[in-house]
């Protein structure tokens, strides 16, 4: 893959810039800013950025059906309203504090994906993956330090899962059942050798990519495993990534302004921005949400 040039897209810095969402019906990129609490959107071509705040912090985007924003915040499940509010979709069964959403997926048939961190990091709050389905918040997986890495190959029978914790730095693949949504057959896919898994992003021909933490880079894996390329930024500290534009050949990248030990703003000016670059294969397109609790009192997706 040949060395693209890196666009910086947003410069204003992110504290954790998370999350990107190709919205097609605007032209525009949303993504958040999860301890800030923000939400920011930008047309792709450039232009102005619109912010909205929350008092819980956005963790995932999806769309909906009509293409509104659906979001992982807080410890819940929200549909954005057209005047900025959140409106509560799903709580899944956990304590009431100590922890908040983190990284998310849509599978194939509209289930939202969408794990748990302890926050703060000390108050012991099991990490856990959940789905939004017609029963509410339901946990698939338990024993997460740091969730990431949520994505499903085109197919739609393997979801990948991630846990960003220095201690774990593992992504796994797992059989999913299209009918049921159950997960089955979970084994390493992938450990990177440099810096940390955070969010990932499937392309058109089954490959999967990550932000690499401390490692100022994306990387694309084969549907095996292996190492395709990576894409070095100017960064250290990229989040997650994006397939965007109407022929998802522009990829958006995510990053954060908390810089390792040792770093200062002026050793990496462009931390926290938003960078775009061009990419020789298209990505796969993200699916709408369209499974929600039987009992929400929100407007139905399906």
């Amino acid at each position: 893959m040949r060395a693209p040039k890196i666009k910086v897209l947003q410069r204003s810095p992110d504290i954790v810039g998370e999350g990107p969402l190709w919205l097609p019906e605007s032209g525009e990129i949303a993504w958040v800013d999860i301890p800030a609490g923000k939400l920011r959107r930008m047309p792709l071509a450039g232009g102005a950025v619109t912010t909205l705040s929350f008092d819980v912090p956005p963790a995932a985007l999806a769309r909906d059906l009509e293409g509104d924003l659906v979001v992982a915040a807080g410890t819940g499940w929200h549909r954005l309203a057209g005047d900025g509010s959140l409106l509560p979709i799903a709580t899944p069964a956990m304590p009431e504090a100590g922890w908040r959403m983190n990284d998310g997926c849509v599978d194939l048939d509209g289930r939202f994906w969408t794990g748990s961190l302890a926050e703060p990091r000390t108050s012991g709050a099991p990490g856990k993956l959940f789905r939004l389905d017609r029963n509410g918040g339901v946990a698939e997986v338990d024993g997460l330090q740091t969730q990431n890495g949520l994505a499903v190959a085109p197919e739609g029978t393997t979801l990948y899962l991630a846990d960003s914790h220095p201690e774990v730095n593992t992504i796994w693949a797992f059989d999913l059942d299209r009918g049921s949504g159950r997960l089955s057959n979970r084994r390493v896919f992938h450990r990177p050798q440099q810096g940390r898994v955070d969010g990932a992003a499937m392309d058109a021909e089954g490959c999967y990519w990550f932000a690499g933490i401390d490692a100022g880079r994306i990387t694309r894996l084969a549907p095996e495993g292996e190492v395709l390329a990576h894409i070095d930024l100017p960064v250290s500290r990229p989040t997650k990534l994006a397939f965007c534009g109407h022929d998802l050949k522009t990829i958006c990248v995510t990053s954060m302004s908390i810089l390792p030990e040792g770093r200062t703003a002026a050793d990496e000016p462009l931390a926290g921005a938003v960078f775009m670059l061009a990419s020789d294969v298209a990505g796969m397109p993200v699916p709408p949400v369209s499974v929600l609790p039987d009992d929400h009192g929100q407007k139905e997706l399906q």
